[in-house]
């Protein structure tokens, strides 16, 4: 398979659907991320299942894909390590902010 730059901007552009769940597996990979990272992301509590784990399996809605996006731009781009990605997300929800939309 060839990669294209407009095959990029659209996967780029895709929106989770709002109104689904979606598996640990359809998560990370909507995120762009590994599986692995998604589950390290939760276990410092930079992003949270709808559901329990334990109960009901890993499922993530849009909101928390979103997140996980945001977290690895920061993480990668701006070398952010977690506890700092950690302290970013307090201080946003501390202030009632979301992330930029740019991330």
């Amino acid at each position: 398979m060839i990669h294209s730059p407009a095959r990029a901007q659209a996967v780029e552009r895709f929106r989770p659907d709002p109104r689904r769940l979606y598996d640990l597996a359809w998560a990370a990979r909507l995120a762009g991320v590994s599986r692995h990272s998604v589950l390290v992301y939760c276990r410092w509590g930079l992003v949270r299942p709808v559901a329990n784990p334990e109960e009901h399996g890993w499922y993530f809605n849009s909101e928390a894909i979103a997140t996980v996006r945001h977290v690895e731009y920061l993480r990668v781009h701006e070398g952010v390590n977690l506890a700092g990605i950690r302290l970013i997300l307090r201080l946003l929800e501390e202030f009632g902010h979301k992330f930029p939309s740019r991330w």
